[in-house]
């Protein structure tokens, strides 16, 4: 049974309508790290509640750039510097005094260098890793120099609890404690 040319032809204009909407899927999905309209959105979302989450996605924002630039130039809602890490982090709406934001961008800095930088989601959606150089002992090393940071940080508190004055949202979470480790949340 042979197939009539107008059907024919009509079966060749789908199909070539389906390989150019799979085109586009594949080339978004490689380009932005977005493969489902959910991730899509996420990220529509997230860069409209963060813009340094675009210059991320958009690879404005690259390993090895001055980390105090970064700083400078885009205002973290929070700042943890200890030892020779320094690490940024943004939270959609600002830092919160009474919620603990579950969705963000981490950014890592080693001796003043971009290092690392990723965003995260409790529900797993657009989970991104947008660079990373550091080895898995480097990580280590992050890890316990933050887990040190934060036992330093806790008995602190607890000698001396702070006076947080629910109205002013600018204020330091840790003060400079020995010149090597702070943590400072940040107004936006």
């Amino acid at each position: 049974m042979r197939l009539k040319p107008e059907l024919k032809g009509a079966l060749f204009a789908l199909l070539g309508v389906l390989l150019v909407l799979a085109g586009l899927w594949l080339f978004i999905g490689i380009r932005f790290h977005f493969w489902t309209y959910r991730a899509y959105d996420r990220y529509v979302w997230l860069a409209a509640n963060l813009p340094v989450a675009r210059s991320l996605w958009h690879g404005e924002i690259k390993a090895g750039d001055d980390v105090e630039e970064l700083i400078k130039i885009w205002r973290p809602h929070m700042i943890t510097r200890c030892d020779r890490w320094v690490e940024l982090r943004w939270f959609p709406g600002g830092p919160s005094q009474d919620t603990i934001s579950f969705i963000g961008i981490c950014v890592v800095a080693k001796d003043g260098k971009l290092a690392s930088a990723t965003s995260y989601a409790d529900d797993g959606v657009l989970v991104q890793v947008f660079f990373s150089t550091l080895t898995s002992d480097e990580t280590s090393e992050l890890r316990t120099s933050l887990k040190a940071h934060a036992n330093q940080w806790r008995a602190e508190s607890q000698r001396q609890p702070q006076q947080i004055d629910p109205t002013n949202a600018s204020h330091s979470m840790n003060s400079e404690t020995n010149g090597k480790s702070s943590t400072v949340a940040s107004p936006r």
